[in-house]
């Protein structure tokens, strides 16, 4: 008898994967650490079992005794304190020797020691009745493989039954590119997995597009070196030629070794690292970690015994010889710029505010450009003008909107960036001109490309960035309807070790802004959480915050979706106009990410780190609290709308000083 049991089904999204920095991975590695050791999770998406042969026992009989001894001795193991392995053989046997029971469990990589014990106490207690009275028989769940049988199966290379798990999407992309870079990294892993004690290993590929491919190999313990490889290697074979053929992501089930690939990881951070297969080497690791080790040491001396000032363009600018190649490369002429822009044409303007004006233009090469005219009555001079707009031009990212260079003539002071044609989110989340509505995939690649966005601003760049304005007319659509975050007038740099500010001068947009932003004026990067989440909730409803009107809601947007959740009613907060089929687990997923960043303490809200391990479906969300009841009076802005919005208008749009950061301020985290 074989049987596929599919308990919750497989979870299949479209979620672009994130591709980190080395900041931003070690930042990931100590929450996923943490996370590892929770003993929350969720039940296990899969199990498949098989009760192989006709040989059946007695009820009763010594064979059932021994093979519950057998089985309870195995979930003891797995659950022993400070002993579990995630693997163990045991063998429990009468005097009649066919009623000797031979039994084993092993855990899967991306199960830690709690989710190993929990997985093995439920297989234990199933085996028995997905498989009842048979000899022997086998069952894999997410996290572990129980097996026993009648005869002495250990260390012997087993193949069948086969069973092949697939994700259900297919790879978007260049597949035989694709098929080459999964090959190349299982070769690796079944080199790196059969030559070590634990027979296992995970390791990952990069891919076009930031895209990353995370792959784990394993086999029993016990089995040879040899018997592990072939049995991987054949793994392999089925994996590239069976159900997972062309898929962003599957498994391959042995009895004795599986493999498995995703375009998100689901394993232990630390099994990235590897074993070496000599001493030397594994000395040699030892010896550059402590080196790291101590210069880590020697430059935190360095930071902490110099006298704590506030950060400064100076303290950033480099030396002018060695940046003079690079303005010279961003330096556009004024008269290029006037014969793009027609010298500056009302009919060109695509823009207009406080800062200046706006221009569609298009140079001699033909690239399309947007030119960003700054007011005249700007205080800054040329050289602070010049190093702002080289900091923020190196600023590069698919998810931010780039800057191609800057024109300072005379009076003149003018930013030149790409043109993105499809206008900005705002346009068409909320313009009932707009051409057609945005599709579910589309407004769930835009909430990603956001996310991806704002992390490398907080994490991955060189400067720690906030941006203190983040909303949806100033996230830009390209062509492809990917996000672009625009409009850097707000933001401040702070240093790589701080992560929060202050300011006397509160500007910004209403609805958007933390409480703790509009009330005190403490901005941080989880004032930008906040904005992301408030903008998250309007792209599901297809309404905005600060001018939100329903029958019966609770006032403003983010208490109206609170609303829904608590009456567990979270999909009447979709826009009706999404006509299309949704995906319900995506939406329910993305609007408690919302209600997680609108919290109303900052350190309820997650980081964008951690909200990027929430998008991988592989971390259970914890539950949010009650967002800031901003029209009710909870959290009231002692500033008005109207004065708000008056302030952001008049804001220098490459503001970028931190002149008014206050390191005396306090601020949790």
């Amino acid at each position: 008898m074989f049987l596929t049991l599919n308990l919750n089904g497989k979870i299949s999204h479209n979620m672009p994967s994130f591709n980190y920095s080395l900041s931003s991975i070690l930042h990931i590695s100590i929450i996923g650490f943490f996370l590892l050791l929770s003993p929350c999770r969720a039940n296990d998406t899969f199990k498949f079992y098989n009760c192989t042969g006709n040989d059946t026992f007695a009820p009763n009989s010594p064979y059932q005794i021994n093979l519950n001894t057998l089985l309870t001795s195995l979930s003891a193991t797995a659950s022993a304190s400070g002993k579990a392995t995630g693997f163990n053989t045991t063998v429990v046997g009468g005097a009649n020797q066919q009623d000797t029971v031979y039994g084993l469990f092993m855990c899967s990589g991306s199960a830690n020691t709690q989710q190993c014990s929990e997985c093995v106490a439920n297989a234990t207690k199933e085996i028995t009745s997905l498989c009842a009275f048979k000899m022997e028989a086998l069952v894999w769940f997410t996290d572990c493989l129980v097996r026993y049988s009648s005869w002495p199966f250990f260390a012997a290379m087993d193949e069948k039954p086969m069973r092949c798990v697939n994700n259900k999407e297919d790879y978007r992309g260049e597949i035989e590119e694709f098929n080459e870079d999964l090959k190349s990294l299982m070769e690796d892993l079944i080199n790196q997995a059969s030559g070590n004690l634990k027979k296992r290993a995970g390791n990952r590929r990069s891919l076009p597009g930031d895209k990353v491919l995370y792959g784990l190999a394993q086999c029993i313990p016990d089995l040879s070196s040899d018997n592990c490889s072939k049995c991987l290697e054949d793994a392999v074979n089925d994996l590239q030629n069976s159900c997972t053929k062309d898929k962003i992501g599957g498994r391959i089930l042995y009895p004795s070794c599986m493999v498995r690939y995703e375009s998100y990881i689901f394993f232990s951070t630390s099994l990235l690292k590897g074993k070496s297969k000599t001493p030397y080497l594994e000395i040699a690791m030892i010896v550059v970690a402590i080196f790291i080790l101590l210069l880590i040491f020697y430059c935190g001396y360095r930071l902490v015994s110099r006298k704590k000032r506030k950060i400064n363009l100076k303290d950033l600018k480099v030396e002018e010889e060695d940046i003079s190649n690079e303005m010279k490369s961003l330096q556009f002429d004024l008269g290029t710029i006037e014969a793009a822009t027609n010298n500056f044409s009302d009919e060109d303007k695509i823009g207009e505010g406080g800062f200046g004006s706006v221009h569609k233009g298009k140079l001699s090469n033909g690239e399309e450009i947007a030119v960003k005219r700054l007011s005249r009555n700007s205080s800054q001079g040329d050289i602070e003008f010049k190093n702002e707009a080289l900091l923020i031009a190196k600023l590069q990212h698919r998810n931010l909107v780039r800057l191609l260079g800057f024109c300072t003539e005379g009076e003149e002071k003018i930013l030149v960036y790409e043109f993105v044609q499809n206008k900005s989110l705002d346009y068409h989340l909320f313009n009932r001109k707009s051409q057609r509505c945005l599709t579910w995939a589309e407004r769930y690649r835009i909430i990603g490309g956001i996310a991806r966005g704002i992390l490398y601003l907080h994490e991955d760049s060189r400067l720690k960035i906030i941006h203190r304005d983040l909303k949806p007319s100033n996230i830009l659509l390209d062509s492809g309807m990917n996000a672009k975050i625009s409009d850097f007038g707000l933001a401040r740099i702070v240093g790589l070790e701080e992560r929060e500010g202050s300011t006397r001068r509160i500007a910004g947009t209403y609805g958007y802004m933390s409480p703790e932003y509009a009330m005190h004026g403490l901005f941080s990067v989880k004032s930008d959480v906040f904005s992301f989440g408030v903008m998250v909730l309007e792209i599901i409803s297809g309404k905005r915050n600060a001018y939100f009107q329903e029958p019966n809601s609770s006032g403003d947007l983010l208490s109206h979706a609170w609303k829904l959740w608590r009456e567990e009613r979270p999909l009447a907060l979709l826009d009706p106009a999404l006509e299309e089929t949704v995906s319900e687990t995506e939406v329910i997923r993305c609007i408690q990410i919302g209600l997680l960043c609108v919290q109303e303490n900052p350190d309820d809200r997650p980081t964008m780190a951690t909200i990027a391990l929430y998008f991988s479906f592989s971390v259970d969300l914890p539950m949010p609290s009650e967002p800031p009841l901003f029209l009710q009076g909870k959290a009231k802005s002692r500033v008005p709308m109207e004065e708000l919005e008056s302030m952001q208008s008049v804001t220098n749009s490459v503001s970028l000083s931190v002149s008014d950061i206050s390191r005396s301020k306090s601020f949790p985290r």
